[in-house]
């Protein structure tokens, strides 16, 4: 494929993105696949991510995929490092699509990939992770947010979102000052229109699109987790592997007489025998 079909294919993959690990993996493969063209396809993620008919949603997704592309990049040595820079470079940009002024649905998200992106490149944004991490508003207030356009662009990346979330907590301040607290209980269509809706450019999660989130959300947290079981073990002297282990306890225990192995399979089959009676079915 040419540039321009590679753009527009990895345009269509993008769009209709999901958290499931499997459309990740496709469009993880396909942007590695095309590396060589990483002039076309870095340029063609901004450009959907600024489409304005793209719901918040997608947009979370594919800050995502950025994130899960630049870890596969690292982690591998044969793609070279491919979009690594290009996408740090414009991580400020990638950021204000994903969480725009008006709406703060994605920054949890933001928080966790930056966490990721920050962790591989070695960047010290503890203070930042604190300031997100934190309830107080004076502390936000306190802390110097101005961007420099010359720091790394991971810092101002987190300027922004902390921003962003100074901004949220405020509305949030406000929406509790302002409005009385009901102890009536709510139907749903007033639970969803709770927000006053006289600023027409205020964009805000639609009941269908909160249903969806949540059952993305599940998808999102189950990878997270599989990645939290991946064990990297050290394979220096200091540590055993696991044959070495069975076999220290395997030869600690003493053979087994001919009653006590008697008894052994006689419980045994008493076990087997009631697992498979537990089936509606008989099994083969």
């Amino acid at each position: 494929m040419d540039s321009f079909e590679v753009a527009n294919q990895f345009s269509t993959i993008l769009r209709n993105l999901t958290p499931q690990q499997q459309q990740l993996s496709k469009a993880i493969y396909f942007a590695l696949k095309n590396a060589d063209k990483e002039d076309y396809i870095v340029p063609t993620i901004l450009n959907v991510l600024e489409d304005p008919k793209l719901d918040l949603n997608s947009r979370s997704f594919i800050f995502q995929f950025i994130d899960l592309l630049m870890q596969e990049s690292f982690s591998n040595p044969r793609y070279n490092n491919a979009y690594i820079q290009s996408l740090k470079s414009r991580l400020p940009q990638i950021l204000q699509s994903v969480c725009p002024l008006n709406n703060s649905s994605n920054l949890m998200i933001a928080y966790t990939c930056l966490c990721h992106i920050s962790t591989r490149f070695k960047v010290d944004c503890e203070k930042y992770k604190t300031g997100f991490q934190t309830s107080s508003l004076d502390e936000l207030e306190n802390q110097s947010l101005d961007i420099d356009g010359n720091e790394d662009p991971l810092i101002s990346t987190w300027k922004i979102l902390l921003q962003r979330s100074r901004a949220s907590k405020m509305d949030w301040k406000k929406l509790l000052t302002e409005h009385a607290i009901t102890e009536d209980n709510v139907d749903e269509d007033q639970m969803f229109n709770i927000r006053k809706k006289g600023n027409p450019s205020t964009q805000y999660l639609t009941k269908k699109q909160i249903i969806t989130r949540i059952e993305d959300d599940r998808e999102t947290h189950k990878r997270l987790k599989e990645n939290k079981w991946c064990v990297n073990r050290d394979k220096g002297p200091k540590f055993i592997c696991e044959s070495e282990f069975l076999n220290n306890y395997w030869n600690k225990c003493q053979p087994l007489t001919k009653e006590e192995n008697a008894e052994f399979l006689n419980n045994l089959k008493e076990l087997n025998d009631m697992v498979l009676s537990s089936y509606k079915d008989k099994q083969v």
